[in-house]
């Protein structure tokens, strides 16, 4: 088999980091020879270090964006500047919290570093928590806008907030080659939003990598998010994580027990994969 495995909340929690058995289960599939592969929303720069990296044969990076194999850079693409100028305007001129993820990490308005703060970091600071998936983390909340503009570097995705009557009126326009993430939370006031490459979903880097790759043999998804749907729809076998929303669980095959419930080792039990 050959599975495309999430990390936040399928076998890493935020707070408590990578689970010891989901790290057994990937290297019990390892061993019995399965492919493995990440599959992440997240960009390059900000994988957590708990991250077992080694044990992953390629990686699907940005949402879709970076797709590698081995050694091997099959994709590496990125928003255009001009289109992510135009969001970042329109953002500034409804005062709307956003940051631009990288392969340096996320840089954020100063309103949206709280939120990322509160709801990623559990309004803790990574260098001083106490907890393991903290300690291990790369996202930092100190990373502005004006550094995003000085390393000159690419975005990958566009993260965002919107009050529910602004989202009522916002649109993506056809021409703009982007696909709206909308997120189902009750975190805050806010409706939290992702702008990605229409073209580098994770349903589609799926089907890319395995063209490139030439790998052939029967595709499991892994993930409990929104932005899994789509990886879980282009797989042969789709699998919720038990603490996904039930819209998320809607789209799976196969649904399984939560993140900290030993969720994915139990999955690739009941998959015959271990």
């Amino acid at each position: 088999m050959i599975f495309f495995v999430d990390i936040d909340g399928t076998i890493r929690d935020y707070a408590e980091g990578i689970m010891p058995s989901a790290v057994a289960a990937l290297e019990a599939a390892k061993k019995n020879g399965h492919t493995l592969i990440l599959c992440t929303g997240r960009t390059i720069g900000m994988i957590p270090y708990d991250v077992p990296l080694a044990l992953f044969d390629g990686m699907i990076a940005g949402g879709g964006c970076y797709v590698s194999y081995h050694d091997r850079v099959l994709r590496d693409e990125h928003i255009p500047d001009a289109t992510v100028k135009r969001y970042r305007d329109y953002f500034d001129s409804i005062d709307a919290p956003y940051g631009l993820e990288s392969v340096k990490g996320i840089f954020m308005n100063e309103k949206y570093s709280p939120i990322v703060t509160a709801i990623l970091l559990s309004g803790e600071d990574p260098d001083t928590s106490e907890k393991a998936g903290l300690r291990t983390e790369r996202i930092r909340a100190d990373k502005t806008l004006d550094e995003f503009d000085s390393l000159g570097i690419y975005a990958t995705k566009i993260s965002f907030c919107l009050l529910p009557g602004d989202f009522a009126k916002f649109s993506v326009p056809d021409e703009d080659g982007l696909t709206l993430i909308h997120f189902t939370d009750d975190f805050d006031e806010y409706e939290h939003c992702e702008l990605v490459r229409s073209d580098c979903d994770k349903g589609a880097a799926l089907k890319f990598l395995c063209e490139s790759a030439g790998l052939e043999g029967k595709t499991v998804a892994i993930g409990d998010s929104m932005n899994d749907v789509s990886v879980m729809k282009a797989a042969d076998i789709g699998v919720c994580m038990g603490n996904a929303t039930d819209e998320v669980k809607g789209f799976a095959d196969m649904v399984t027990d939560d993140v900290k419930e030993d969720g994915f080792y139990n999955a690739l039990v009941r998959l015959q994969a271990i």
